[in-house]
This record gives C-alpha cells, sequence and structure tokens, in this order.
C-alpha cells in the first residue's frame, strides 16, 4: 500500500486486502462511505490489522453510532464539522502510543 488515498467504492476491497502486508500507523476513516459503512469497515481492518488503531469520523455524533464505533475497536471518533485540533491531539497521542 502506498498511503495513497482514493474513492472508497472502488479501492477499499483492494485496500483492505494490501493492508496485512503495508506499513501503517493509524486508519482513519468515515462512518458514511459509499459500498461500505465505517462501521463495517471497523471489524475488517481490525482483524487484519489489530496492531493499528482506527479513528472514526462522523457527521451523526449520536450515541448509538459512538457506541457503536468504540465498542467496534475505534480508538475515537470525532463529528463534523472536524476539530482539527482535536484531530491533531487525537492523532499524535494514537501515533506515541504505536511507536
Amino acid at each position: 500500500m502506498n498511503g495513497a488515498v482514493g474513492n472508497a467504492h472502488s479501492s477499499l476491497p483492494w485496500r483492505l486486502s494490501d493492508a496485512a502486508g503495508a506499513s501503517l500507523i493509524l486508519i482513519l476513516s468515515d462512518i458514511n462511505m459509499p459500498g461500505m459503512s465505517g462501521l463495517e469497515l471497523l471489524p475488517k481492518a481490525k482483524a487484519l490489522r489489530p496492531d493499528v488503531p482506527v479513528i472514526m469520523i462522523t457527521a451523526y455524533g449520536d450515541d448509538q453510532t459512538k457506541r457503536k464505533a468504540l465498542e467496534g475497536g475505534a480508538e475515537a471518533l470525532l463529528t463534523k464539522p472536524i476539530d482539527f485540533v482535536a484531530l491533531r491531539n487525537e492523532i499524535d497521542s494514537r501515533v506515541a502510543i504505536a511507536g
């Protein structure tokens, strides 16, 4: 995996299968995506790479979505519009723990 960002719908299956051997420090995923939701992606990503923290982003920060994301293994759930200071803090924190 080269770290490039692509269309989630067309590239997600390839990216998931390629993640097993990739050098990853963090997965950042939206919950609403075409083809597969972030909540569907989460267990697949955690099964392939349990060592890589996942941060989810959503426009719908309701309690049920947050509970599902955190119970599914997400390290954090951030709501849109994104507070980039909070995002940077989450990323820095997860990278420090992993590193």
